[in-house]
């Protein structure tokens, strides 16, 4: 039996394949606002934020910049010159950087990934990859992607001047629809620049308890026409971690015969893996038995990788690390191989 408890979304999960940092859970989202994002609230922290944590659970629009003191490159302003500062959107698809663009600009969003905050009025948060640096200035705004009717941005946050920084800006995702979210953004020591991303945003509420719990995607193990989803063991995705009080018995696993020497897995959402590995052990034997399969890291990420087996009966593992820094899964699947 597997139980769910609450963390925290990770960010080295890609480079190490180990367990996520501490993220709290979405908190509730203002139903009274009647707008489609609520106004801004700027306040002060006592303590730098951490780049690791998402926004509280009461969270609303929420700026939470720290007092630090100027610095000598801020007078005069960075030169234009320098190198943009990497930028990212977490929320619960995961995170993932924006793209930058020249103060102000646009790109096409036919050629941004499109996100699914999964619920409306979700939390999210932009944050800077060095957390050596902060914003100086910030405006966060939504434009809609369709039916735009030539209305303007709707601002979301705003962060003035150089006293109130911080390297992570909180906010509450946009209700229904399909939004393009841009940052216009001066980082300390930085060029000014615009970050964007796109937000599928379904027409699904907040659960009552403020906890909002993104399932992990299901893992196909196909052979020519034949399909299995495998069963879901132990491990964390976005929100939430969970585990398993020991191995399913060989009988009452799915099941997928071949005549081929491999089968290839991929994930029901058609969604990235950055890593794999692939382990397994006869059906009549134990786990000790357990040999390779095979394994590898593809930082750009694969919607599907092809995995060899011998002639026999395996009770086979699959693991994954998940794109866009979600997490990792472990799957089990009976393969028999004629």
């Amino acid at each position: 039996m597997r139980r769910l408890i609450s963390f925290v979304p990770f960010i080295a999960l890609v480079v190490a394949g180990c367990s996520p940092s501490a993220v709290p859970a979405d908190g509730p989202r203002d139903t009274s606002a009647a707008t489609k994002a609520p106004e801004a609230i700027v306040t002060d922290a006592p303590v730098l934020p951490d780049p690791t944590t998402t926004p509280s659970a009461t969270a609303s629009v929420t700026v939470a910049p720290t007092r630090w003191p100027p610095l000598p490159s801020l007078t005069p302003a960075p030169s234009p010159g320098g190198e943009v500062a990497e930028v990212y959107l977490r929320g619960p698809f995961g995170s993932l950087d924006g793209q930058a663009s020249l103060p102000g600009a646009d790109p096409a969003t036919d050629g941004l990934r499109l996100l699914d905050q999964h619920a409306q009025g979700a939390n999210l948060g932009v944050g800077l990859r060095d957390v050596q640096l902060a914003f100086v200035q910030w405006t966060v705004s939504i434009i809609p992607v369709v039916d735009g009717a030539g209305s303007g941005p709707i601002v979301v946050s705003e962060g003035p001047g150089p006293e109130d920084r911080t390297d992570f800006i909180s906010l509450v995702g946009p209700d229904a629809g399909d939004w393009l979210l841009r940052l216009d953004a001066q980082v300390a020591d930085s060029p000014a620049a615009s970050y964007h991303w796109r937000l599928a945003v379904p027409d699904r509420d907040m659960p009552a308890d403020g906890e909002l719990e993104v399932p992990p995607p299901e893992l196909f193990v196909e052979a020519g026409r034949r399909r299995v989803s495998a069963e879901t063991g132990g491990g964390c995705y976005v929100y939430t971690c969970g585990d398993v009080g020991g191995l399913t018995p060989a009988r009452l696993l799915p099941r997928i015969m071949t005549d081929e020497r491999s089968v290839t897995v991929k994930l029901s959402d058609g969604s990235r893996f950055v890593e794999w590995r692939a382990s397994g052990w006869p059906i009549d034997g134990q786990p000790g038995e357990t040999r390779s399969f095979g394994r590898a890291k593809v930082p750009e990420g694969v919607h599907q990788q092809a995995v060899s087996l011998p002639r026999g009966d395996w009770y086979l593992k699959v693991v994954l690390t998940f794109d866009l820094e979600r997490g990792h899964g472990t799957y089990f699947v009976h393969v028999t191989v004629e």
